[in-house]
């Protein structure tokens, strides 16, 4: 493992965005109108931290506190949902509000008519909802109401909102087994499914998610008495490589990879850089350093979006700036040739697209601090705390190159190190014919192809992670 490389800073923030995304799942609701309840969250069997659930009239609190370890560095998250509930649960107004080493970003909500609108500092989005929109825990309070009930229980859907990744899609709830003293739903979302457990009285017991983790209902006092324990959060979610693998040092010589991918149901293709073929015990995967020319909706990658504040005025100025003094800088010669070596350089209205991407990706390179911070990573957030991780470099890198008008996206998936694959993000960008993939955090431009690409996007689209946490296996089968 790479602690030593300190250039190097695998993604810690998809794991924890993932445990506060199951959080979200965990309470049960009593018909009064003012309870408690604590919940322990465990992770691999090993306690990480608590949470706890208040009720008063028609507001709803959700509190949860975990500490625990990314790269060797002890880190504490503290995430706070406050929302107002309609009589059906379905909620009308919500902050979110997410802490870790001194950042903090505040998700708001609000549903009005067939309106969904979010904010999170300066960014805006709005969805349009054709019914009741519910979060947080709604969908726990309708399963314990209807157990109570004592009214034959039927699978049904909810329109849900998760203010942890931003994510508005269809929440699913099926019975999957019920016996006297039980009942176990099966709860997908995105994609994404576990097991919620109550007892035959409507009262909540337990919930088994992805990546081992669960949580228990609990007393206030027994949380107290179990302190959470040592758990690194990156390295239990890292992939171990199955027979000969290639030293780290080789990895920007390698031209070609073909690896054997199994435990997992899917893995997408993107040729001609990654190209899957389904075999009968899984998948085989090539990846060479060819690029991508996919030229569809371009526009859209040079948009504002959630945490990717690319039109304010800051990001504007900063991006503004980089350019200038990139164009202004005498050439290196030597990093010229081997731009035209590896690329064919495309000139836009704004010069050598190529050479103010790489400028870029220098810049936040060697100005965005290296640590873990356990956060949602926006753009403006960054560029104040100057420090983060690679969702982080990621993030600041995308929104400052769409400022300036150069179409780019964060990719995540999983990169190698060492033996092992480990969760991380890097950025692509359009220079003008192709999509030119590197990595500002590790500083490699262009970025090895030692890579699984999973997928491109916002915060919204990595709860895809969780389909790959803790089944997917990687075998290398060749390598040049």
């Amino acid at each position: 493992m790479l602690i030593k490389k300190k250039k190097y800073n695998f993604s810690s923030h998809f794991s924890v965005l993932l445990l506060i995304f199951l959080f979200f799942s965990f309470f049960p609701f009593e018909a009064i109108s003012s309870f408690e309840l604590w919940q322990k969250i465990q992770f691999q069997g090993k306690n990480i931290g608590y949470s706890v659930v208040r009720v008063k009239g028609d507001s709803v609190e959700e509190v949860m506190n975990m500490k625990l370890k990314a790269m060797g560095q002890g880190r504490e998250v503290k995430a706070q949902l406050l929302w107002s509930k309609n009589p059906d649960y379905s909620f009308k107004t919500l902050e979110f509000q997410l802490k870790s080493e001194g950042n903090s970003v505040l998700v708001k909500g609000r549903v009005e008519g067939k309106n969904l609108s979010v904010q999170i500092g300066q960014s805006k989005k709005s969805f349009s909802v054709s019914e009741k929109v519910f979060t947080g825990s709604s969908f726990i309070f309708l399963i314990s109401d209807k157990i109570k009930s004592g009214n034959q229980i039927r699978n049904f859907s909810l329109l849900y909102f998760d203010p942890s990744v931003l994510r508005l899609d269809i929440l699913s709830l099926e019975l999957s087994q019920k016996t006297r003293d039980y009942f176990v739903f099966k709860k997908t979302f995105a994609g994404i499914s576990s097991l919620v457990y109550f007892d035959k009285n409507g009262n909540f017991l337990k919930e088994e998610g992805s990546m081992g983790i669960s949580s228990f209902a609990s007393s206030k006092e027994d949380i107290i008495s179990s302190p959470p324990e040592d758990v690194d959060i990156i390295f239990s979610t890292s992939v171990a490589v199955e027979g000969k693998y290639p030293e780290s040092s080789q990895r920007r010589n390698i031209k070609r990879a073909v690896l054997f991918v199994w435990g997992i149901d899917d893995l997408p293709s993107f040729p001609p850089r990654q190209i899957v073929s389904k075999k009968e015990y899984g998948f085989l995967v090539e990846l060479t350093n060819s690029l991508l020319s996919d030229t569809n909706n371009l526009e859209i990658y040079t948009k504002p979006e959630l945490l990717i504040e690319s039109e304010s005025r800051e990001i504007k100025k900063l991006a503004e700036s980089l350019k200038n003094n990139i164009e202004g800088e005498k050439e290196d010669v030597g990093r010229k040739k081997k731009s035209r070596r590896i690329f064919e350089k495309e000139k836009l209205k704004d010069g050598n697209s190529i050479t103010i991407i790489q400028g870029v990706s220098d810049w936040v390179f060697q100005n965005v601090k290296k640590t873990s911070v356990l956060s949602m990573p926006s753009a403006l957030q960054v560029l104040k705390t100057m420090k983060g991780d690679c969702n982080e470099h990621s993030i600041l890198t995308v929104a400052i190159l769409r400022a300036l008008g150069i179409p780019s996206r964060v990719v995540f998936g999983l990169v190698y190190d060492s033996g092992s694959f480990f969760y991380h993000a890097w950025v692509e960008a359009f220079d003008g014919k192709n999509w030119i993939e590197f990595d500002p955090t590790w500083g490699l431009f262009p970025a090895d192809i030692l890579r699984i690409r999973i997928g491109t996007g916002n915060v919204s689209e990595w709860v895809k992670v969780l389909e790959y946490v803790g089944k997917i296996k990687i075998k290398f089968i060749d390598w040049q």
